[in-house]
């Protein structure tokens, strides 16, 4: 039996176009376990990422709830759900959201200082971090002197650097060449074999083929849930993905 890690239930959420009012997410209920590596999918518009951000606390519902684990962050205030996010919660976004004025090796420092003392072993787990992805050369370069797939991986780096119980990812490969794409999804990979629980939002195929559960969403609502069988490789989930995803019209 697995354990929940994220529950959301009769989730909504609305924007307003002067005084039209145009649902995103609706009515939406969605259960994440711990150790699952989650893909979110669906067409453009289908509210992937407004989801995706829902969950993390970057975005405030309009009503329904959000709980991580014990923690009802649909009741909180902008300040306990910033401090909630520090620590419970590690984002990659897909245009890295690095500080251009630090160096790689302050940017993953950031989220650490704001929530640990010891600066000592913090920059020591921040270098064993760039060693794992494979950055540890670029300690003192700045975002601007490297390439997008380094950016991304010192975002990756960033985004665990305090052993979040969840990270979550936007399109992380969307602005990345086909190489740098591979090696960011194997760092995923990487961290998911590990046990690190995972939400990745995506359109790529090959991206999704990564995860062992595929959410669809239309409309704002969650259409249909794919769990991959373990035994499967990357080519065997690729196949089923696509028969799945050819029946949803995708």
């Amino acid at each position: 039996m697995q354990e929940p890690i994220i529950q959301a239930k009769k989730l909504h959420k609305s924007y307003f176009t002067g005084k039209t009012e145009v649902p995103v997410i609706n009515n939406l209920d969605l259960t994440l376990y711990k150790g699952d590596f989650t893909v979110i999918m669906g067409s453009s518009g289908s509210g992937k990422s407004t989801l995706l951000y829902l969950l993390s606390g970057l975005e405030i519902t309009t009503s329904g709830e959000i709980w991580l684990e014990d923690k009802p962050v649909h009741s909180m205030d902008e300040k306990l759900i910033t401090l909630l996010r520090r620590e419970y919660i590690g984002f990659v976004f897909q245009d890295f959201n690095l500080v251009p004025n630090l160096t790689f090796l302050e940017n993953i420092l950031i989220p650490a200082y704001l929530v640990k003392n010891d600066r000592k072993a913090l920059r020591n787990r921040a270098k064993e971090l760039m060693k794992k992805v494979e950055i540890l050369e670029l300690a003192d370069r700045l975002p601007s002197e490297v390439s997008g797939g380094q950016q991304q991986r010192c975002s990756m780096a960033r985004a665990v650097i305090n052993n979040p119980r969840v990270v979550m990812a936007d399109e992380p490969t969307g602005n990345l060449n086909s190489s740098s794409s591979q090696a960011v999804l194997d760092i995923l990979t990487d961290l998911y074999k590990e046990g690190q629980s995972i939400v990745m939002v995506t359109h790529d195929i090959r991206s999704a083929c990564r995860g062992n559960r595929i959410i669809f969403l239309k409309d704002g609502q969650i259409e249909d849930d794919l769990r991959f069988d373990t035994s499967l490789n990357l080519e065997e989930k690729e196949v089923q993905l696509l028969q799945w995803l050819a029946k949803k019209d995708w």
